[in-house]
């Protein structure tokens, strides 16, 4: 009786299985067309798309954290304190927001950046070793005596 009814509610319902890839599979059709145009960037081109992710997230949410910056500098010269408490209230709402935010923001780069992780694993298992341009976080680290990295 029960297996009866199993088999029902997946004829109806579908399995996890078909429920997932009627979920996801635009997202990977959507990474896997934006994999196949990565192949003709240089290394340093690949490399510069972190610096372009963060950016975008930095734009994204600078209005923001420009609005959490300048309450709480009010809060830093308030001297009320109930005054004080409503402004770090308005604060804890706004980092909330600004979780919405981000969390809205990485969704919507997931696809590009898990095709630049995936052209970038394809580089490395191609070729044992890859050549850019140094930066200067690069020159930085390689200044360091005694570090290997």
């Amino acid at each position: 009786m029960l297996d009866f009814f199993s088999k029902g509610v997946k004829k109806i319902f579908g399995t996890k299985y078909e429920r997932d890839v009627a979920k996801y599979g635009p997202v990977v059709d959507e990474i896997n067309d934006i994999y196949e145009g990565l192949h003709g960037l240089s290394n340093d081109d690949l490399r510069q798309k972190t610096h372009a992710f963060r950016q975008r997230i930095a734009d994204y949410l600078s209005e923001i954290d420009q609005e959490i910056e300048s309450i709480l500098a009010e809060a830093r010269e308030e001297e009320d304190i109930y005054h004080k408490e409503e402004l770090f209230k308005e604060v804890d709402q706004l980092r909330d927001d600004r979780n919405k935010a981000l969390e809205e923001v990485l969704l919507e780069l997931l696809p590009e950046a898990f095709a630049v992780v995936k052209e970038t694993a394809r580089r490395f298992s191609e070729n044992e070793e890859l050549t850019v341009t140094a930066t200067e976080h690069d020159r930085n680290l390689a200044a360091v005596p005694g570090k290997s990295y």
